[in-house]
């Protein structure tokens, strides 16, 4: 259920401009309790409000990482909770965004277990960078 990034994304480096973007989309039989953990890992962030390509997003933000989470339906049907995951850092700084996705999504899965929660499934997708619009 762990995320690492292994291979580079894209044909070019991540700009200072842009945020690298991982999905995750959590299957549970208690999304209540999954969606708990992840306003706990994320209270201290501030809300924003942006458009993306025309469309309003909203979630919360450190300034270099951001997190938007939605309720969703995955392939099969089943309902989850969809997570996405924005960071900002180019390579060779410290940290650098795959460094910030890596931590979060290891500190959200360290996070369900450490509290017990049963997680039935986690898929990561992996998406190109994107402009930051803030």
């Amino acid at each position: 259920m762990r995320w690492k990034k292994r291979a580079a994304w894209g044909g070019r480096p991540l700009g200072a401009d842009e945020w690298a973007v991982l999905q995750a989309e959590i299957v549970s039989g208690d999304l209540i309790s999954v969606d708990d953990a992840v306003e706990e890992l994320t209270g201290f962030m501030d809300p924003f409000r942006e458009d993306l390509d025309g469309a309003p997003v909203v979630g919360v933000t450190d300034g270099q990482l951001s997190v938007v989470k939605e309720q969703s339906t995955d392939a099969r049907g089943r309902r989850s909770l969809a997570l996405t995951f924005y960071a900002a850092g180019v390579a060779g700084t410290r940290p650098d965004a795959f460094a910030r996705l890596n931590s979060a999504a290891s500190a959200l899965v360290d996070y369900l277990n450490a509290e017990g929660i049963s997680v039935d499934s986690i898929s990561w997708t992996e998406s190109g960078p994107i402009k930051r619009p803030f």
